[in-house]
């Protein structure tokens, strides 16, 4: 099978790719090539001819989606929005808006990393004629293992972890202000590739006298997170928006106790497993996390199962897998693509005429 794969991460310069070296676009198509396909990878902004591929996927909104959108050939053209911000009702501008729905409305096959993100995508997207599945994120079970090397316990503090970026988005503000609400003694260390805000929480943690209690680690390879996973207490994801993050299932495979905000598929994700708490709210992510250490033996003691539970649904394996049987029963359907032809689902000729002269300019 012939597959381009188009995603943000392959426009990215050599020093951001080498301090994200796994995104999902990057570990599908690991995947893909294991199992001895044709794939090649392109940005959002890269030359691609439809007429050499059996399949298009397109991941994020971007300029590659909306090219592949009004692509004339007969590629199948598959679309994972990762979008958590517009599931978690995070208003967006208008033109980004019809984007979205112009590419969705035009899409073979649609790709949902939850059951809870592909319900909101039926309900608020033109989906009819297309089809749609469920397919998480896969995650190196390799280097993100079931090995403890820190337990709760007396004469210490109990250490905290981050990943992610310290963006907006990510409430790491609402993190700090909880940890200062804790009576146990604690330590938070965050790792992150998008250091934007490490200033403002720099001060934002003195302002609240938690410097000597606060690591800024910047970004680390997935060895190293593994090891911070292991030795981690608990793994704290105060986010305000997420689709399926992927440092969810890190920490689940590391058997590393989770308490997080319920948006997106994290609820889903977890499985049972975890701590959940509203976003935005510091006293409640506080009580959740003095929860989990009030309790530590008992959630503890569900990390192996937990670890389990992640390795059957996350692994690299089972997500190129179902990729896989998505692309060879689209590719099996017949007649014209959803995106051609007199009844092919759209938002007005206008905006497809406009879209076509875009690409065609570009």
């Amino acid at each position: 099978m012939r597959i381009a794969l188009i995603g943000g991460i392959y426009g990215k310069d050599a020093r951001y790719r080498a301090s994200v070296l796994h995104t999902p676009e990057t570990t599908l198509e690991a995947g893909l090539k294991k199992r001895g396909h044709s794939v090649k990878a392109f940005s959002h902004h890269a030359d691609l001819s439809g007429q050499s591929f059996d399949v298009i996927h397109v991941h994020h909104l971007g300029y590659g989606a909306l090219r592949a959108a009004v692509d004339t050939s007969r590629a199948a053209f598959v679309y994972t929005s990762h979008d958590g911000s517009a599931l978690a009702g995070v208003r967006v501008p208008y033109r980004r808006h019809l984007a979205s729905r112009f590419v969705m409305a035009r899409a073979d096959a649609v790709v949902a990393l939850s059951q809870a993100e592909a319900e909101f995508e039926s309900r608020r997207y033109q989906l009819s004629g297309a089809m749609h599945a469920v397919i998480p994120n896969g995650i190196d079970t390799t280097v993100y293992s079931c090995a403890r090397r820190r337990s709760g316990g007396s004469r210490r503090s109990w250490r905290l972890l981050f990943v992610g970026q310290l963006i907006a988005s990510k409430n790491v503000d609402v993190l700090l202000r909880a940890i200062a609400r804790l009576r146990a003694p604690v330590e938070l260390d965050l790792a992150y590739q998008n250091p934007a805000l490490e200033i403002p929480l720099r001060n934002l943690a003195a302002s609240l006298g938690l410097l000597d209690k606060v690591r800024f680690l910047g970004a680390k390879s997935p060895f190293e997170l593994a090891g911070l996973y292991q030795h981690a207490d608990v793994f704290v994801l105060p986010s305000a928006a997420e689709s399926l993050p992927c440092v969810i299932a890190e920490a689940m495979l590391c058997g590393t106790p989770v308490v997080a905000t319920d948006v997106g598929g994290i609820r889903e994700q977890l499985a049972g497993y975890g701590s959940l708490v509203s976003p935005g709210n510091s006293a409640e992510l506080a009580a959740a996390i003095g929860s989990v250490l009030d309790h530590y033996e008992w959630f503890s003691s569900l990390g192996e199962s937990m670890s389990q539970s992640a390795r059957r649904r996350f692994s690299i394996d089972a997500m190129a897998d179902r990729h896989l049987k998505l692309y060879a029963e689209l590719l099996g359907r017949q007649g014209p693509r959803r995106r051609h032809g007199a009844s092919a689902p759209s938002l007005g000729t206008a905006l497809t005429r406009g879209v076509r002269l875009l690409c065609a300019t570009k």
